[in-house]
Formats: C-alpha cells, structure tokens, sequence
C-alpha cells in the first residue's frame, strides 16, 4: 500500500496514509536514523544494480528514500512532515517530478491530496486533486477527484456498523464505472475485490493475513484477469521494524528477498 494516485481511492489515499505513518512513527519511537536493503534473486545471488535507502533528516522532519534498480531509473522520494503529519511528498524520478501535498481538516482527517507532475521534457504541469468528506463520526462518506482537462470523478463509500469501509463506487458523468469491495476479520483489512467482467465472478486484488501483533505478515496481489500471482511474506524484529520481505510466484518459487538493517541515531 503506497501514496499512488491511481488504483482503489480509500486503500490508496486513507489506508496508504495510514500505513507510511505508522512507520514514519515507529522509526522515531526506535529512534532509527537510517534503513537501508539488500535483495536477492532466486538463486540467492545479489539482485543487480538495486538501492534502497531510507533516511531521517533535519531532527526528523524529513524522510529522503532512495531506490534504484537494473531494469528502471534511480527514484528518490522527499516526506516533508509537521506535527507528525505527512504534508508534502516530492519525488523525482529521470526527468519527472511529482509534488504531492496533503491537507487536514480540524479534526486531522486528511481532507485534500493535491498531486502536481511535471515533465523537464514538456514543461506543463499535470494536476489532480482529491478532495475527502467525511461523517461527523470521522468515516469517509465521499470523495471528488478533479484533474486537469479530466471529467470529475465522484467516489461514494459505504461502511458497516462497525465503520469499516466495505464499499466503493465510482461515478463520472452519471455512470457508475467502478466498484471495489473491502473485507475484514478482526477490525484488520483482509480482502480487496472488484467484479471481472471476463471471469464473470468477484476477484480479489490483494488479500492481506495479520499476526497476532496486528502486523502485516502476508500479502496476495493479482493481476486484474488473475492469471499473475505474486505472494509476498513478511517479518519483524522485537521492536515492530519490518525486518524482511520475500517475494514468490504462483508455484510458490521465490522471485526476490529483500534484507533491511537498521542504523539509530
């Protein structure tokens, strides 16, 4: 779950969020100055040209991620933070830069994401903006996404009675274009499914699994017609820092491992 833009709106913008706050917090409560990877390839050879870097700078105000890789260019990601809320993210990536700024409203709900792309190639800027609304028990009910030259997009959510979202529809122009499910066990996101129109069935995209710490241990992610599988594990060290993932195919053959280490302050 990252900050994208594209892809499900609430496991995107709210839970994303949600997730790269947890860890921002965690790195400071261990008072972790820098994490850095190592990944291995299936036969256990170290994968070619790969980088990962994550710094905290300027007495944790800012996170600086670097990430590089043989088959695509080096990315780096800027997390300007106050009060200990994510406010800008930048990342810069060969001749794209991508400012994201996140807004709150007076209760801290996140109620605007303004996204801004520019292209030194180019030179116009693309804009999109999301804009979030919200119950006065602080369940999201709405969400409008504005874009350059793009038709609005409006996002409706329905939640259980527990106040979990389990729906979202999409509508533009009227029509509904989009339905994502959300499922849960024990309060946690479990399950994200939409309807294949050429499978004629629900298929999910991710099924996540917990420990008994809450934490994120398994990961399923499918490729929309579900023929591509890719099931990633994870673990931890004493302190809640996530200490591997590992990458396996359908057949359950390892794709990648990657190792992270941890530098304090």
């Amino acid at each position: 779950m990252g900050n994208s833009l594209l892809g499900q709106f609430y496991l995107n913008d709210i839970m994303g969020l949600k997730v790269s706050q947890e860890k921002y917090l965690l790195m400071r409560k261990n008072k972790i100055k820098k994490i850095t990877a190592n990944s291995t390839e299936a036969d256990g050879s170290s994968s070619k040209g790969f980088i990962l870097n994550q710094e905290l700078q300027t007495d944790g105000k800012k996170m600086v991620t670097e990430i590089a890789n043989f088959s695509s260019p080096p990315e780096k990601i800027s997390n300007i933070y106050e009060l200990s809320k994510l406010k800008r993210t930048i990342v810069n990536k060969s001749s794209i830069e991508t400012k994201t700024d996140y807004g709150y409203d007076e209760k801290g709900f996140l109620n605007k994401i303004i996204s801004t792309t520019i292209d030194s190639l180019q030179k116009t800027p693309i804009s999109e903006t999301h804009l979030w609304y919200y119950q006065p028990n602080g369940i999201p009910i709405r969400m409008i996404k504005l874009g350059d030259g793009l038709d609005t997009v409006n996002v409706e959510f329905v939640a259980d009675s527990s106040g979990h979202i389990i729906e979202e529809y999409w509508f533009k122009k009227g029509k509904k274009i989009e339905t994502y499910y959300y499922y849960y066990t024990n309060n946690q996101l479990t399950d994200v499914v939409r309807f294949n129109i050429k499978a004629n069935r629900l298929i999910p995209d991710f099924v996540y699994d917990y420990n008994q710490q809450n934490q994120l241990i398994s990961m399923l992610q499918v490729s929309f017609n579900g023929s591509a599988v890719i099931h990633w594990t994870y673990t931890y060290n004493l302190n809640g820092l996530r200490e591997t993932e590992t990458a396996r195919d359908k057949e359950k053959n390892i794709i990648a491992k990657i190792i992270y280490s941890f530098e304090k302050q």
